[in-house]
Protein backbone atom coordinates (compact mmCIF):
# COMPACT_ATOMS: atom_id res chain seq x y z
CA UNK A 1 0.00 0.00 0.00
CA UNK A 2 1.37 3.24 -1.36
CA UNK A 3 1.42 6.28 1.95
CA UNK A 4 -0.83 9.28 0.72
CA UNK A 5 0.45 11.92 0.83
CA UNK A 6 -1.63 13.08 3.24
CA UNK A 7 -2.13 11.85 6.78
CA UNK A 8 -4.19 8.71 5.41
CA UNK A 9 -3.31 5.86 3.96
CA UNK A 10 -5.05 5.08 1.12
CA UNK A 11 -4.47 2.14 -1.74
CA UNK A 12 -3.02 3.33 -4.44
CA UNK A 13 -6.29 2.62 -6.65
CA UNK A 14 -7.95 5.02 -4.16
CA UNK A 15 -5.49 7.93 -4.17
CA UNK A 16 -5.80 7.54 -8.57
CA UNK A 17 -9.07 7.62 -8.03
CA UNK A 18 -9.32 11.29 -6.08
CA UNK A 19 -6.80 12.00 -8.90
CA UNK A 20 -9.04 11.67 -11.89
CA UNK A 21 -11.84 13.01 -10.35
CA UNK A 22 -9.61 16.24 -9.42
CA UNK A 23 -8.33 16.01 -13.25
CA UNK A 24 -12.21 15.88 -14.75
CA UNK A 25 -12.83 18.91 -11.88
CA UNK A 26 -10.48 20.97 -13.45
CA UNK A 27 -10.71 20.27 -16.90
CA UNK A 28 -14.42 21.08 -16.93
CA UNK A 29 -13.52 24.13 -14.74
CA UNK A 30 -11.20 25.43 -17.38
CA UNK A 31 -13.89 24.63 -20.00
CA UNK A 32 -15.89 27.26 -18.84
CA UNK A 33 -13.41 29.46 -19.10
CA UNK A 34 -13.71 29.93 -14.74
CA UNK A 35 -11.20 30.58 -13.05
CA UNK A 36 -10.09 28.99 -9.30
CA UNK A 37 -11.76 31.92 -7.54
CA UNK A 38 -15.00 31.94 -9.73
CA UNK A 39 -15.30 28.22 -9.00
CA UNK A 40 -15.17 28.88 -5.23
CA UNK A 41 -17.52 31.29 -5.55
CA UNK A 42 -20.06 29.64 -7.69
CA UNK A 43 -19.90 26.99 -5.29
CA UNK A 44 -19.22 28.54 -1.72
CA UNK A 45 -16.29 26.91 -0.62
CA UNK A 46 -12.77 28.51 -0.34
CA UNK A 47 -10.67 29.07 -3.11
CA UNK A 48 -7.75 27.25 -0.88
CA UNK A 49 -10.50 24.30 -1.06
CA UNK A 50 -10.52 24.13 -4.78
CA UNK A 51 -6.85 24.50 -5.49
CA UNK A 52 -6.49 21.29 -3.00
CA UNK A 53 -9.71 19.44 -4.84
CA UNK A 54 -7.37 19.97 -8.24
CA UNK A 55 -4.36 18.81 -6.43
CA UNK A 56 -6.17 15.56 -5.87
CA UNK A 57 -5.88 16.16 -2.11
CA UNK A 58 -7.75 13.18 -0.37
CA UNK A 59 -8.35 15.00 2.74
CA UNK A 60 -11.29 17.80 0.85
CA UNK A 61 -14.67 16.82 2.61
CA UNK A 62 -16.94 14.23 0.42
CA UNK A 63 -19.78 17.48 0.44
CA UNK A 64 -17.17 20.05 -0.67
CA UNK A 65 -16.28 17.43 -4.21
CA UNK A 66 -20.42 17.27 -4.42
CA UNK A 67 -20.90 21.13 -4.14
CA UNK A 68 -18.07 21.55 -6.91
CA UNK A 69 -19.53 18.99 -9.12
CA UNK A 70 -22.72 20.45 -9.08
CA UNK A 71 -21.79 23.75 -9.59
CA UNK A 72 -19.73 22.39 -12.62
CA UNK A 73 -22.96 20.90 -13.90
CA UNK A 74 -21.40 17.22 -13.28
CA UNK A 75 -23.24 16.20 -10.74
CA UNK A 76 -25.67 14.12 -12.40
CA UNK A 77 -22.83 12.23 -14.52
CA UNK A 78 -21.55 11.45 -10.72
CA UNK A 79 -24.41 9.80 -10.01
CA UNK A 80 -25.01 8.12 -12.85
CA UNK A 81 -21.11 6.85 -12.35
CA UNK A 82 -21.79 5.75 -8.59
CA UNK A 83 -24.76 3.60 -9.47
CA UNK A 84 -23.35 1.59 -11.46
CA UNK A 85 -20.73 0.83 -9.37
CA UNK A 86 -21.42 -2.79 -7.86
CA UNK A 87 -23.34 -5.46 -9.34
CA UNK A 88 -26.54 -5.19 -12.29
CA UNK A 89 -29.71 -3.24 -10.68
CA UNK A 90 -31.12 -6.77 -10.07
CA UNK A 91 -28.23 -8.66 -8.64
CA UNK A 92 -28.29 -5.35 -6.05
CA UNK A 93 -31.75 -5.53 -5.68
CA UNK A 94 -32.04 -9.16 -4.49
CA UNK A 95 -29.01 -8.91 -2.16
CA UNK A 96 -30.33 -5.39 -0.62
CA UNK A 97 -33.72 -7.70 0.33
CA UNK A 98 -31.84 -10.44 1.56
CA UNK A 99 -30.17 -7.96 3.77
CA UNK A 100 -30.84 -7.91 7.66
CA UNK A 101 -32.38 -5.13 9.71
CA UNK A 102 -29.32 -4.25 11.37
CA UNK A 103 -25.66 -5.75 11.77
CA UNK A 104 -24.51 -5.73 15.12
CA UNK A 105 -21.16 -7.05 17.03
CA UNK A 106 -20.93 -11.25 17.75
CA UNK A 107 -20.95 -12.00 21.17
CA UNK A 108 -18.07 -13.20 22.54
CA UNK A 109 -17.33 -16.09 24.16
CA UNK A 110 -16.61 -16.09 28.44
Amino acid sequence: MKKSSDTALLPFEAEHAAGILAAKVRTARIARGWTQAELASRSDLSERTVTSMEAGSVSVQMGFWLKALWALDLINDFINGIQAVGKNDHEFALLESNMPMRVREKRRSP
